[in-house]
């Protein structure tokens, strides 16, 4: 087999994306100059890497295991480019991040600060939902996820950085913002507002429900945070909801907290990568920057 780097490199991007079209784009290349790459890696293999059917893209076996000598390849680069940028005195290269839609509220501020020490690495955020994030940690698409209800299973490294406190939220007018603590049984009579199914945020309000004997019978379920802080704000119901989540809410007087005992309910961001996974200098640096930073700054 004769192929160069560049088409490995090329069609990493394709089999990441699974699309011609989206790797062109992101390689700032055409697509036919995509698909010309691909079919000489091909004839250079001397099996079909890649099978196309209809729209949908899919990887053969072979290209499977390319893909993942690929990955292992492409990290090994990236943690030499690093090491060499390190001892030329500076930290370069890549820090990709996804990340749970509620971690948007004090993620880009720590990642602001580490590009300020280290202006040299670039730094890519995606923020979704839990189930994409998983997702992006099981095909190994990013550096480091962060979560806080952790995954099945013991191939995943997950390091605590940060508190996560979860309350119950209502709008400002609501009466049992009056109660002094609110009863299991006036919990059961509320029309409760809740996040998507597989969001972190539903999986503890679902069990402290449970655990309290109180139906899960979502009114309303919404997929953000600021859709559910909205709904709230509008009388609709009541919700867990992260802290993190409502620092303008809380100081505007827009939404109260619930004073309910078990409240707050107290989870931790993780930082999560595969324990396979050889780490960047990058990487190892930012987690470092993590372990070291008092984190409290962002709690409102």
């Amino acid at each position: 087999m004769n192929f160069t780097l560049h088409q490995l490199r090329v069609f990493g991007m394709v089999a990441r994306h699974k699309s011609m079209t989206e790797a062109a784009r992101q390689l700032h290349m055409s697509q036919p100059a995509v698909s010309i790459q691909i079919k000489q890696l091909q004839e250079s293999v001397g099996i079909p890497l890649i099978d196309v059917v209809g729209r949908k893209l899919y990887l053969t076996n072979a290209g499977e295991r390319l893909y993942d000598a690929y990955t292992n390849i492409n990290q090994e680069l990236e943690s030499f480019d690093s090491a060499v940028s390190e001892l030329q005195g500076g930290l370069k290269g890549t820090l990709s991040i996804s990340a749970a839609s509620t971690a948007k509220y004090f993620v880009p501020y720590l990642l602001g600060e580490f590009q300020q020490r280290y202006p040299l690495v670039k730094i890519s955020l995606k923020v979704t939902n839990r189930n994409e994030v998983l997702r992006h940690l099981s095909e190994n698409e990013f550096d480091l996820a962060v979560l806080t209800q952790l995954p099945d299973g013991d191939s995943i490294e997950a390091i605590p950085f940060f508190d996560n406190p979860l309350v119950m939220a209502a709008p400002p007018e609501h009466p049992l913002t009056k109660c002094k603590t609110v009863t299991s049984e006036q919990l059961a009579e509320q029309t409760h507002i809740y996040r998507e199914l597989g969001s972190g945020t539903r999986m503890v309000m679902e069990r402290y429900l449970g655990k309290k004997g109180i139906p899960v019978k979502p009114a309303m379920e919404l997929s953000t945070n600021e859709a559910v802080k909205q709904a709230i704000m509008a009388g609709i119901g009541i919700s867990v909801i992260s802290r993190l989540s409502m620092g303008n809410e809380l100081s505007l007087d827009q939404i109260s907290i619930l004073q309910i005992d078990d409240f707050p309910i107290l989870t931790r961001w993780h930082m999560l990568y595969k324990k396979e996974k050889k780490l960047s200098p990058v990487t190892q640096n930012f987690i470092s920057f993590l372990q070291e930073k008092n984190l409290e700054q962002y709690t409102p």
